[in-house]
Formats: C-alpha cells, structure tokens, sequence
C-alpha cells in the first residue's frame, strides 16, 4: 500500500513539475517593465503652466508667490518662465522670492511612471487604463469589445500576436509600441 501510494505522489509530482514547465515554455517571460523618471521642477527650467498643473508645485508656487495666479494674463504667460514674468511684475516676483521658492520647488520629488510594452505589459493592465485602451483599441479596432478578451487579460501582446499574425503584425506592434512610449513620456512630463 505504501508503495502505491509513493508511485502516486511521485507521479502527481511528476506530473505538476511537467505543467510548470509547459507554461514556462508556452508563456515566456515578459520583457522588463521600463520606468521613466519625471520631470523635476525648478524656478529655471520649469514654466509658469508646468508649476500651475503639478499638484505639489501650485501649491509652492501660491505659497512663495501669492496672486501670481489671480493675473489676468495667466493664459498667456503659461509658457513663459517666471524670470520672464519679474520685469512685468516687480512686486510679486522678487529675487528672493523665487530662490524661496527654487529651493522648495527642489524637494518636490519627480514622479515615476511606467512604460507599457506590448512585450511587457500584460492585456488586463492595458485594459484597466483607459488612454492605453485606447491606444490599442486605434490599431487593433474592436479589441477591447471582444467578447473573449477577458481569457487573454494574463498574456502579454506579443503572445497573442502567435494566434492572429494578420492582425497582430509586427507593424501594428511597434505602432503600439510608439504610442505608449509617447504616453509615458506626456504622464511624466516630457
């Protein structure tokens, strides 16, 4: 009995060992996700819109230059600099005033963001965010409607592209590819 019950559980273990090394040959690795680093911000190098539309830096900018805001020339002085603001606006943007806020604007740390790749990042991550959708859905129409897309949500594209080489072609891969380097590179500031 004991016997038996040995030949069973070698064979069980056999037999998992066997499906591990299926999926690992039929499901290969993904490439390495990418990070991009953020944009860091200084009084410098980062424009007037640039402080106004990042979370932490409008609020250092309403701290070190109160009213800098309430301009009504704020649409157009978006793109410009704050060392190009002080001549217009000698009260409110003072030496003193933007080095205060230069060495603030320092501390902000950049934020990261990740770089999908159709080697890279899984179908269901693409899925659960909505500008990567919709950058697959432009070359790949219909994609994310597909009634059977919830089966490939752990497959990364490049795997798919094995079941469907005339629609997944390695054109439309790189096209995707392209887009979703743009988009990291608008999420982190560049």
């Amino acid at each position: 009995m004991s016997k038996n019950k040995i030949k069973v559980a070698g064979g069980l273990v056999f037999f998992v060992l066997l499906l591990l090394g299926l999926k690992s040959y039929l499901l290969p690795a993904p490439e390495p996700t990418a990070v991009l680093q953020g944009k860091s911000y200084s009084v410098a190098d980062s424009t007037l819109g640039e402080l106004i539309d990042h979370p932490e830096t409008v609020v250092l900018l309403d701290q070190h230059l109160p009213g800098i805001r309430d301009i009504r020339q704020l649409l157009v002085a978006r793109p410009l600099y704050l060392s190009d603001l002080a001549n217009f606006y000698p009260l409110l943007i003072t030496a003193d005033k933007m080095n205060e806020l230069d060495r603030a604007l320092k501390a902000v740390k950049p934020s990261t963001v990740v770089l999908y790749t159709t080697g890279s990042t899984v179908v269901g991550t693409i899925l659960d965010d909505a500008d990567a959708r919709a950058i697959v859905d432009k070359h790949l129409p219909g994609f994310s409607t597909n009634p059977q897309i919830d089966q490939g949500r752990g497959f990364t594209l490049n795997f798919m592209q094995k079941f469907d080489r005339d629609a997944i072609s390695d054109e439309v891969l790189a096209s995707i590819n392209a887009d979703f380097e743009q988009l990291a590179n608008t999420r982190a500031g560049r």
